[in-house]
C-alpha cells in the first residue's frame, strides 16, 4: 500500500512517523509546496523550525511534485494549514482517482465561506471517499509514540474507514469510528478558540480555581455551539470532543493558549503573533467563522462575543467570569 501525507509540517510528519512504526510494509510519499522546506527535509531528514528532534525515515519520499506524490496511492491524507486547503484541493482534483481515499487532519473553519475542512474538499475534487482524523494530540507526542486516542469521521462504507483505520492503528494509537463528520469538525474548530480564552487567564495570573470555573462555563457554551450547529451529543464526549478541548485548553504545548497568554499579559493581536514568530493561530481566526454562523443562526454564546470583541474590537475585560455569565445567572 502507498499512502500520500499532503503537508510537510509538524502533523503530517507526526503522522508519517507513526504510519512508519505501525505499518512497516506501506509506502508513503510527503509533499511541500516549498523547494526549500524539500531540501532542508533531505538534507537533515528533520523540519526543525516545526518539530526538532523527530526524524523523518529514510524511507519516505519529499516531493514537491504533487502529481507524483498522489500517484497510486490508497489513501491521501491532507496535513495543511486551513488556509491552503481550498488551493491545495484544487489541485489535487487534477490527478486524483475516484478510487483513491482523502482523510482530512487540518483543523479549522475557511474564514470567507465559513464552510468546514470536508466541504471544501468536496466541492474541489469531487470525492465521495472522505474522512475526518481528530483528537487530543500534540505532534511530537504522536511522532513519539505516546498513548493516543483519535476519532476517524465518515459516511463512507465499512471498506473505506478499515482502510483508513488500519493504516494508522496502533498498539499506542487508538480509532474510534463516528460518522458525525460535522460535530468532529466543530469541536476541532471550537477548542482552538477556547484555548485562547484558557491562555488569556493565565497571562492575567488568574488563580486556579477562576481557570476552572471558566473551564467549566466553556464546556458548557462548547456543548451549545456544536449541538445548535448540527452536531451529535456523542461526538462532545469522545476523543474529538472534550478530550480535544481539555488537551488544548491546559497546555502551554498549545499554540492557541500561548497566544492567549500573551494576549492576556497585555499585547494586542500582531505583538502576540510576533512574539511567538507565527503567522497561524488557527483559533484567531476560526472566531470570525464562528461568530458569523451563530450569528446567523440567531444564537447567542457569550463568550465567543466576548473572545470576538477582544481580538478585533480591542474591548477591555479585567472579570472575564464575570462577563460570559452575564444574563445567564
Amino acid at each position: 500500500m502507498k499512502i500520500s501525507i499532503i503537508g510537510c509540517g509538524a502533523f503530517a510528519i507526526a503522522i508519517s512517523t507513526a504510519i512508519v512504526k505501525a505499518n512497516s510494509n506501506i509506502k508513503i510519499s510527503m509533499w511541500t509546496k516549498f523547494n526549500s522546506e524539500k531540501e532542508e527535509l533531505l538534507k537533515f531528514r528533520e523540519n526543525k523550525r516545526v518539530l526538532p528532534g523527530v526524524k523523518v525515515s529514510e524511507d519516505i519520499n519529499i516531493t514537491t511534485d504533487l502529481q507524483e506524490c498522489i500517484k497510486n496511492s490508497q489513501i491521501i491524507f491532507l496535513a495543511i494549514p486551513t488556509i491552503a486547503v481550498r488551493e491545495v484541493s484544487k489541485e489535487i482534483a487534477n490527478y486524483i482517482t475516484k478510487e483513491q481515499i482523502i482523510c482530512i487532519a487540518t483543523k479549522g473553519i475557511e474564514n470567507i465561506t465559513n464552510k468546514y475542512m470536508s466541504q471544501i474538499v468536496e466541492e474541489e475534487i469531487k470525492s465521495d471517499k472522505i474522512c475526518i482524523l481528530s483528537g487530543p494530540s500534540f505532534a511530537i507526542e504522536v511522532a513519539i509514540g505516546t498513548e493516543i486516542g483519535f476519532v476517524l469521521a465518515s459516511k463512507c462504507d465499512n471498506d473505506v474507514i478499515n482502510t483508513v483505520k488500519s493504516s494508522i492503528e496502533s498498539d499506542t494509537l487508538l480509532v474510534t469510528v463516528s460518522n458525525d463528520i460535522i460535530g468532529v469538525q466543530l469541536g476541532a474548530a471550537i477548542k482552538n478558540v477556547f484555548a485562547i480564552f484558557s491562555g488569556m487567564l493565565d497571562g492575567m495570573n488568574k488563580s486556579d480555581s477562576t481557570k476552572a470555573a471558566m473551564l467549566s462555563d466553556l464546556i458548557k457554551d462548547y456543548k451549545k455551539i456544536i449541538l445548535s450547529l448540527g452536531g451529535n451529543i456523542e461526538t462532545i464526549f469522545s476523543y474529538a470532543g472534550i478530550g480535544d478541548m481539555l488537551l488544548t485548553c491546559m497546555s502551554d504545548k498549545s499554540r492557541n493558549y500561548t497566544f492567549g497568554r500573551y494576549i492576556g499579559e497585555g499585547l494586542n493581536v500582531d505583538e502576540a503573533l510576533n512574539s511567538m514568530n507565527t503567522k497561524t493561530v488557527e483559533g484567531l481566526y476560526t472566531i470570525t467563522s464562528i461568530y458569523e454562523l451563530l450569528k446567523i443562526k440567531n444564537i447567542k454564546v457569550n463568550s465567543i462575543f466576548l473572545l470576538y470583541d477582544m481580538l478585533y474590537n480591542n474591548k477591555k475585560v479585567d472579570n472575564i467570569l464575570l462577563e460570559i455569565n452575564k444574563g445567564e445567572i
